[in-house]
């Protein structure tokens, strides 16, 4: 009897090629992909947006910027001074970077300036570590340069055989430079009067992860209404397939209007994050982005026969879109090729902007474009929809 129940659960599943691809299949491609998203946390396979400019002409700063521009984990924007502190600010650069003094000399302060935003502070860090290691590997004798002179004001001048034995000593420096060495870089951090940095951006993730788990529950409700009789009479009613989808897509934007505004409380209340402060824009994006979540939610539950497959495929759809538009680990620290595959997702967009919208304070012109893609979204996964549920209601 034991063997008979076994080939009948194999028979089932082997007919159930859903069932399969969901066992065998689903599972190994999360796997691969979250292995890529996280094996880039760490900073060595990141690939960080950093707007440089040179505020000095010793020729020790070109070359330090030329070197720095090669790295493959820095993608190097060259601007002016000036522009630097607005690329960060407004998030078109992770930080920023002033060469202000000769790298190869002693100055009465660090040579380099980081501009951070206190939102990426882990870009920063990530910078830091980069510039430390590029003098140590492929600029070992500005370094030495750096620190003789640094010596050399508080001994006084060299003379001409310690000269030249400097002299040797920086042609021989990848082979005699130590770890280390004197202090090159300060950090200057833009000005923010906002809520804790790293609480305004998770709230965003996290409101755009349980927007969509949220919404994927709501739509189960279509494969119910399937099984219990109610969707055959209410496609047959006024209105029809259009009424039953538009109903779906205004419950499930209430919905995650209703869920936002009560995580955005918590983090107002608990954290000081500024959403009373920019209330309607937080309004738009809220709405824009449970518009998202449903565009994304609906057409998962047309599709699925069964409840158990909806929830699933809806399961791994909600995991995809989170890990990779960055609801589990920034954007920015993932590996280049996963940051412009999150492009495509509703939660990198969504994320983006309640950022700008809470974080950066940006005014409604500005969030249009992030807005508008999040409902292009909610619009595209409504007429999936509309278009799966017809096609079932004709095969019927």
């Amino acid at each position: 009897m034991t063997a008979a129940i076994m080939r009948a659960m194999a028979l089932t599943l082997l007919r159930d090629r859903g069932a399969l691809m969901m066992t065998f299949v689903l599972p190994p491609l999360l796997f691969v992909l979250f292995a890529a998203v996280f094996s880039g946390t760490g900073g060595e396979a990141s690939t960080i947006k950093v707007a440089a400019a040179r505020a000095t002409e010793a020729p020790a700063a070109e070359a330090f910027l030329e070197a720095l521009g090669k790295a493959a984990d820095v993608e190097l924007a060259r601007v002016t001074p000036d522009e630097v502190t607005a690329r960060v600010s407004d998030g078109t650069a992770d930080v920023g970077l002033i060469v202000r003094g000769d790298l190869s000399a002693a100055t009465d302060k660090p040579p380099i300036v980081l501009v951070t935003d206190a939102a990426r502070n882990v870009a920063a860090a990530i910078l830091a570590a980069r510039i430390q290691r590029l003098f140590t590997e492929d600029l070992p004798g500005m370094a030495m340069r750096r620190v003789a002179a640094q010596i050399g004001i508080l001994v006084g001048p060299f003379t001409p055989e310690q000269q030249a034995r400097l002299e040797a000593s920086v042609a021989r420096a990848p082979e005699l430079v130590a770890q280390g060495g004197a202090e090159l870089m300060e950090r200057q951090p833009l000005p923010r009067l906002r809520g804790e940095p790293g609480v305004t951006y998770y709230a965003g993730a996290i409101a755009m992860l349980f927007l969509l788990f949220s919404a994927v529950q709501g739509a189960a409700s279509l494969v119910d209404e399937r099984r219990s009789g109610v969707f055959d009479r209410i496609v047959m009613g006024r209105g029809g397939v259009a009424a039953l989808v538009a109903g779906k897509l205004a419950f499930l934007l209430l919905q995650g209007l209703a869920l936002s505004a009560v995580l955005f409380a918590v983090a107002q209340l608990v954290y000081g994050v500024h959403v009373v402060q920019h209330l309607g824009t937080f309004i738009a994006v809220s709405a824009a982005a449970s518009a998202a979540a449903a565009g994304v939610a609906l057409p998962l539950a047309a599709a699925a026969r069964t409840r158990q497959q909806a929830q699933t495929l809806s399961t791994f759809a909600v995991l995809l879109l989170s890990a990779v538009g960055g609801s589990m680990v920034p954007r920015f620290l993932m590996p280049a090729w996963l940051q412009q595959a999150g492009i495509i997702t509703p939660t990198a967009w969504g994320i983006e902007a309640f950022q700008d919208a809470l974080w950066r304070g940006a005014a409604l012109p500005a969030l249009l474009p992030g807005l508008a893609v999040l409902l292009a979204y909610g619009v595209a996964g409504g007429a999936l929809t509309l278009w799966l549920i017809r096609r079932q209601v004709r095969l019927a």
